[in-house]
């Protein structure tokens, strides 16, 4: 359990923001025939995914290469702050933010699940490997994976299942894998895209991954056919599927000053530009209603499709500097953020 220790004022208001989620079970996690349904694909299961990897066989994992780093030897301190996304006359604002996490350590990558009950995240709980895990409540966060020789990161759930995907990474290679909601692996979800950094699920199978390469590519993948296409070059790693849609956004950057929003629609093959990011900034999240949410240093600014980049919030009183990454919860009234840990 990671131990909190935060002002009693944001304690109070980051337990509202989180909706109660302490003493709740999350949707899908209780034992039963429905949970097992739901992850093999029957009965309880919108999609049953192959039990191979549809794109072909996976290779053998030989060695790790000379000089290979494991992604937790580098990783940052950093923390995952949660608030209230309150909604006045059409305006964003957060009254209140705490850490949700408060370790000088690595708790990155804050997910919500699909029915807003708890958080998936990225802890580094030491220098060899990183963990997948979820946060109920301030300070309650419950280890889910513990594969030997394997970090996990980047996890989301994945629609329709009662399973999570993350990036798998063993001896310096990263697949797209899939887990049940408890931590369980259950297995590769493609063979042949490799090294995955990120991704985001357009629907039920259709997922959109970040190949680290040179130049990096965005490549589009189906989990039940094992078709995987490149659809663009030099994205960032901040990909998400836009609200009430099956369409995905990334960041593609043009050159090292001209950074874009881009939308993909995967069923037409089409992308479109949608707004500039802020000067340097790669890391976004949507709202329901459709707006752009992204940091910068201390402050947050949210972006519509009636209006340009605005600051909403500046949380430098309450020790927040260097926003990374971002999320929002689906009802739109709570946010994940982010930020650097003083001193890193």
């Amino acid at each position: 359990m990671i131990q909190m220790r935060f002002r009693q004022a944001a304690r109070a208001a980051t337990a509202l923001a989180l909706g109660g989620l302490a003493a709740l079970t999350v949707a899908g996690c209780a034992p039963g025939d429905d949970q097992e349904d739901a992850v093999a694909g029957g009965p309880g299961a919108a999609i049953s995914f192959p039990a191979e990897p549809p794109d072909g066989p996976m290779p053998e994992i030989g060695p790790a290469p000379e000089g290979y780093t494991p992604t937790a030897a580098g990783s940052p301190s950093t923390d995952i702050w949660m608030g209230a996304l309150v909604r006045e006359g059409g305006a964003l604002s957060i009254p209140d933010l705490g850490r949700a996490t408060d370790r000088d350590a690595y708790d990155n990558q804050p997910s919500f699940l699909l029915d807003g009950s708890a958080i998936l995240h990225t802890a580094a709980l030491d220098r060899t490997q990183t963990e997948i895990m979820r946060l109920t409540a301030p300070g309650a966060s419950e280890r889910l994976t513990n594969t030997a020789e394997v970090s996990e990161f980047s996890a989301l759930q994945i629609p329709g299942q009662d399973a999570f995907s993350a990036i798998h990474e063993i001896r310096g290679l990263q697949y797209l894998w899939r887990y049940d909601l408890s931590g369980e692996p259950l297995g590769p979800i493609f063979a042949t895209a490799e090294p995955v950094g990120y991704h985001a699920w357009a629907n039920e199978h259709v997922v959109a991954m970040f190949i680290l390469g040179n130049p990096a590519t965005l490549q589009v993948g189906d989990a039940l056919s094992g078709e995987i296409r490149v659809v663009a070059e030099r994205p960032g790693r901040s990909i998400h599927r836009i609200p009430g849609t099956e369409e995905i956004s990334f960041v593609r950057k043009v050159s090292d000053d001209e950074w874009w929003i881009e939308r993909f629609n995967p069923a037409a093959g089409t992308t479109e530009r949608i707004v500039q990011t802020l000067p340097g900034r790669e890391d976004y999240a949507w709202t329901p209603e459709g707006e752009i949410v992204m940091g910068d240093g201390s402050r947050l600014y949210v972006w519509s499709p009636s209006s340009e980049w605005t600051e909403i919030a500046d949380f430098s009183d309450v020790g927040v500097a260097g926003i990374t990454r971002l999320a929002v919860s689906p009802a739109g009234d709570r946010i994940a953020i982010v930020a650097n840990r003083p001193g890193d």
